[in-house]
C-alpha cells in the first residue's frame, strides 16, 4: 500500500512519508487518521512506490482507497458520553464522545466499558482487534489461534467498480444487488493471496482481507464518537457534530447533503443530484468520520451496508453453504444481546441520533449498517436494521487486517 496525504492547494492526493516527518501522514488529534491507497497497474506501483514523499498519485490507478482504525480501549460515561466543547447538550439525539486511548497490542483490558463515578475507568478493548475464531468471547479471546491487532484497514467508500472487479473510490456508483455470501467470496478471492498480490499490490500471508463485520463497524463508530473524530472537530457545532448524509439517490460515493438526515423513511428525503462531492470542506468533508477528508465516507446514507453480523447461523437467502469459518462473522445468539463494541447495545448505543434500531431475526437474520439515502435522521454511523439475502439498495465495505 502507498500512504497518502491531501495537499489542499492542489487539491490532489500526494504520497506521505511514512515516518511521518516531513510530509506528516496522520495526527488523529486533529482528526487526520491515516489513510493508504493500492494501485491496480504493476508499472505504475513500482513507480509510486520508489518514489519521493509528496509525489502525486493520480487516483484514475487507485483501486483501493482505505482508512486506518488504531487499536483503542474506550469506556463511556453514564448514559451518552461527555459533552465536548460546541456540541448540544446530552440526549440520545445528541449523544456526547467516548473515551478512547491508543493501546497496544499486549493490552487487553476488560472492563464494563462504562465509568465509575466522573473519573474514566473500566476500559475495555473492542474484538475487532482481535483476529481468530473465539475472539468475541472474552473467555476465550487468549485462545491458542487467535490473534490480536495493531488495528484495521477499513474500505474509504462503499464498494464501487463490479463485484468481480472490486474497487472502493470517490465518485463512482456503489456496488449493489449482491448477497451477503457474493461480496464475501469476491472480496476474498480477488484480494487475498496471488490475487491480491496481482490486482492489489498486496503481499505476504500475514494479512486477510474480508467483508466488514458488525465489530468492525462498531471499532470506526466509537472513534468517530470521540475526540478523534468528527464529535470532536471543533469545525463543527451543535447538531452538525452527527455525520453528514450521503441522500444522493444515484449511490455515488463520497457524496454529502452538507447537514444530517432530517424526517422519516421517505423518497421525498433523497436528492437526484450530488451537493458536495467528497473533498468540499466543510459540506462535503463533513459526511465523513472525522469532518475532515481523512475520515471514512458513506457510513450514514449512500447504499445500505451490509455487514457479517448474523443471528444463530440462519442464512436464509444469504447464499452461503456451509457458513464461513467463524472468525469472518459475529454470531448473535438471542434478538436480545449483542457484543461489546459493535454499536448496537451492548454499551446503551442504541438509538444514538435517532438512528434505525431494528435487531436481525429469525426472517431476516443478517445486518445491514448506517442507513440509506432516503432514511432521513433514521441514517447514521449508528443505524442497524435486519437483512436478509439480495436488497436493490445494499452494498458493502471491506477490512483489511494484519499483523
Amino acid at each position: 500500500m502507498i500512504p497518502v496525504v491531501w495537499n489542499e492547494s492542489s487539491k490532489q492526493w500526494q504520497k506521505a512519508d511514512e515516518k511521518n516527518t516531513n510530509n506528516s501522514w496522520y495526527d488523529y488529534d486533529k482528526q487526520i487518521w491515516a489513510n493508504a491507497v493500492t494501485i491496480k497497474d504493476a508499472n505504475k506501483r513500482a513507480e509510486y512506490k520508489n518514489a519521493q514523499a509528496g509525489t502525486t498519485i493520480d487516483l484514475s490507478y487507485v483501486n483501493l482507497m482505505l482508512v486506518w482504525i488504531p487499536r483503542y480501549s474506550y469506556t463511556l460515561r453514564d448514559q451518552y458520553g461527555y459533552q465536548i466543547d460546541g456540541a448540544s447538550p446530552l440526549s440520545i439525539n445528541t449523544p456526547g464522545a467516548f473515551d478512547i486511548k491508543f493501546v497496544k497490542t499486549s493490552t487487553i483490558e476488560t472492563g464494563s466499558g462504562k465509568y465509575t463515578g466522573t473519573t474514566p475507568s473500566n476500559y475495555y478493548t473492542p474484538s475487532s482487534f482481535c483476529w481468530g475464531n473465539s475472539c468475541d468471547d472474552e473467555k476465550t479471546r487468549s485462545n491458542a489461534g487467535n490473534i490480536e491487532l495493531p488495528g484495521i484497514w477499513i474500505s474509504k467508500f462503499e464498494l464501487t467498480g463490479t463485484i468481480s472487479a472490486i474497487t472502493s473510490v470517490p465518485n463512482q456508483t456503489s456496488i449493489i444487488n449482491q448477497s451477503h455470501s457474493s461480496f464475501f467470496n469476491n472480496i476474498k478471492s480477488q484480494i487475498n493471496g496471488n490475487s491480491g498480490a496481482t490486482n492489489y499490490g498486496l503481499s505476504g500471508e500475514d494479512y486477510d482481507t474480508h467483508m466488514i463485520k458488525n465489530t468492525e463497524w462498531g471499532a470506526m463508530a466509537y472513534l468517530s464518537q470521540s475526540k478523534y473524530g468528527k464529535y470532536g472537530n471543533s469545525s463543527y457545532t451543535g447538531t452538525n457534530k452527527e455525520i453528514y448524509i450521503n441522500n444522493y439517490n444515484g449511490l455515488k460515493t463520497g457524496c454529502s447533503r452538507g447537514a444530517p438526515g432530517i424526517g422519516g423513511n421517505s423518497t421525498s428525503n433523497s436528492s437526484s443530484t450530488c451537493s458536495y462531492t467528497y473533498e468540499k470542506e466543510p459540506s462535503g468533508t463533513g459526511a465523513s468520520t472525522t469532518g475532515t477528508i481523512y475520515g471514512i465516507y458513506d457510513t450514514s446514507g449512500g447504499a445500505w451496508d451490509g455487514v457479517m453480523g448474523n443471528l444463530n447461523n440462519i442464512v436464509y437467502q444469504a447464499g452461503f453453504n456451509p457458513m464461513p469459518e467463524a472468525k469472518y462473522y459475529n454470531k448473535y445468539t438471542t434478538t436480545a444481546t449483542s457484543i461489546k463494541g459493535d454499536a448496537i447495545n451492548a454499551d446503551g448505543t442504541v438509538g444514538f441520533y435517532g438512528d434505525y434500531q431494528v435487531f436481525a431475526d429469525s426472517t431476516y437474520p443478517w445486518f445491514n449498517r448506517g442507513g440509506r439515502y432516503s432514511d432521513g435522521v433514521l441514517t447514521g454511523i449508528f443505524d442497524f436494521f435486519h437483512h436478509g439475502g439480495t436488497w436493490a439498495d445494499s452494498s458493502s465495505r471491506l477490512v483489511l487486517a494484519a499483523w
